[in-house]
């Protein structure tokens, strides 16, 4: 009888730390969906047929890092940024009206640079700051000349404790939300497009 109390105390001691292990093993990889366009569709750029090539070209892999159970814990975007933006870009330009085709050579190409994408944690016992900030360059490329345009936005975000990954999520999501809406309103690259190619 004691030996079966005793397995049966050592048993409930394991499950209670493998569950609590479980609990305290934040995930790395924080997810994004950026909103569809809502842009007015222009039937004259059907006839301009794009390339489109989006490219992370920031010194690090991570988006944020900040340390929890006396450690550095990085994070990680999903989808990669590169991938995020490639998808944005191409949805902005199929709502404003241009086929985009990567299989055939394209007379206009456009590449999205990702320079920045990070959310910098300061944090202590009682409060924690997260400045985030996403900058990008837009170039496009024709045969008739070329275009390149910065896009980006930032913002600080405050809190009490320590931070957490979803308190940076939101900052860094508020801010692709902002640039995300910057794109869709943006006329300029549509306009280049016009311009330089054929």
């Amino acid at each position: 009888m004691k030996s079966a109390k005793k397995f049966s105390l050592a048993a409930m001691a394991a499950a209670v730390l493998l569950l609590s292990a479980c609990q305290t093993t934040p995930s790395n990889s924080l997810t994004f969906v950026p909103q569809a366009p809502n842009v007015s569709f222009n039937a004259a750029n059907q006839n301009i047929t794009l390339s489109v090539v989006a490219k992370d070209d920031r010194g690090r892999n991570e988006i944020s890092a900040y340390t929890t159970n006396g450690g550095i814990f990085k994070l990680f975007s999903s989808p990669d940024v590169a991938r995020l933006f490639d998808q944005v870009i191409r949805q902005d330009l199929n709502a404003k009206g241009f086929r985009i085709n990567d299989a055939a050579p394209a007379a206009t190409n456009v590449f999205i640079s990702v320079k920045e994408f990070y959310a910098q944690v300061d944090a202590g016992n009682l409060r924690h700051k997260i400045s985030a900030k996403i900058q990008l360059e837009v170039h496009v490329q024709g045969v008739k000349g070329n275009f390149t345009k910065n896009i980006g936005a930032s913002r600080i975000d405050e809190g009490l404790f320590s931070v957490e990954g979803k308190d940076i999520h939101k900052s860094l999501n508020a801010v692709l939300q902002e640039v995300v809406s910057s794109i869709y309103r943006d006329q300029e690259i549509a306009a280049a497009i016009r311009q330089y190619s054929n």
